[in-house]
Order: C-alpha cells, then structure tokens, then sequence
C-alpha cells in the first residue's frame, strides 16, 4: 500500500513541475499581458482609408507581434489586411499582412513580424488597415476601456483623427532569449495559479 501511495505521489510531482517544462520547450513567442476583456458591441467598422491606431509601451525586448481580436462579419473581408508598427518618431519599424480570406469571425489574430531587439520600455504606436476593402467588406475592431496602464486610447481616422473612448484588447507577444527563459515564465505563472486556493 505504501509503495502504491509512493508512486502516486511521485506520478502526481512529476505531472506537476516537470511536464510543464516539457511542453515549453516548443514555445517560440511568449505573450507579455493576458487579453483586455471587451464587448462585441463596442466596435469600429474598418475598410478602405479607414485607420486605426493604438500607442503602447512594449513590456519585455524582442517585440515580435501583435495579437487581437477581429470581426468579419459574413467572412465577406478576402482582402489583406495589415499591421505596421512605428517608433516615437513614427520611422516604420515592421509591417505584418494577414489575408481576410483565413479569418473567421472574431478570430484572434497574430501579426508576427521580425522581433523588435532592445524594445523594453520603448514606447511604440501600431496601425491596422485593409485599404482594398469596400463598405461591404469591413472588418471590425473592438475596443474597451479595460485597457492596461502601459496603453493609451486608440485612435480612429475617417478622414478626420479622433480619440475612440477605450483601447484595443491587444497582446504583446515578445522572443525569448533562450528556453530557459521560456520554462521560467511557464512555471512562475503556472504555479501560483495552480496552488492558488479556490
């Protein structure tokens, strides 16, 4: 009986700080903050010269995407659809397309770019446009006020630039310098999530 008690526990230990490990290793990109919550009824329709924009300051080095939450109603967006992102003295710094025709409604989307090296602290400002989209191609961006400290209310331009009332749910993704970082950020979040009392 003792020995099965052993092996249970040693089984248990095992699943719970080794595996983790195991399944980190093929992680490429690590994501700096969860997803804002939002509602699908605060939304901008976005097509042709429409623009959004959202500032933000990147969290860790290696900025090496941006990912969100779109709308495309009807999967009628087969239009490509771009992320660029800009420095503080609005020099482009990546650009990221994605085609609407492999977007489903509400997907969450990841513009993956070449990392961004020494981007901690910096402050950066992103774009997303499908200028090729007509009316009855548009994609929808949400927006909230949940926004995190280190974001600021996007923008949105229809000719004239205004403030939208929030900012967008977006992550911040970012390439570990070495697996080891990559197995260090699993267990500090997944440990005190699971020995957190419920």
């Amino acid at each position: 009986m003792k020995k099965l008690i052993w092996l249970t526990t040693i089984i248990i230990l095992f699943l719970v700080f080794v595996v983790p490990g195991v399944f980190a290793l093929p992680i490429d990109m690590i994501p700096a903050n969860d997803q804002p919550g939002y509602s699908v009824n605060e939304k901008l329709s976005l097509y042709g010269k429409r623009i959004i924009s959202q500032k933000f300051i990147s969290q860790e080095d290696n900025l090496s995407a941006i990912g969100i939450s779109l709308g495309n109603p009807n999967l009628k967006n087969k239009k490509q659809i771009t992320l660029s992102i800009y420095d503080v003295g609005d020099n482009l710094m990546r650009t990221s397309v994605i085609n609407g025709q492999n977007l489903e409604d509400g997907d969450f989307v990841k513009f993956v770019f070449p990392q961004i090296p020494d981007s901690k602290n910096k402050d950066y400002r992103f774009t997303i446009v499908t200028p090729e989209a007509g009316a009855e191609e548009v994609i929808y961006i949400y927006h909230t006020q949940s926004i995190l400290s280190w974001m600021e209310w996007a923008k949105f331009t229809d000719g004239i630039e205004k403030e939208v009332e929030g900012g967008l749910p977006f992550v911040a993704f970012h390439t570990p310098k070495s697996k080891l970082e990559v197995i260090r950020t699993v267990y500090s979040r997944f440990l005190p999530s699971y020995f957190q009392k419920p």
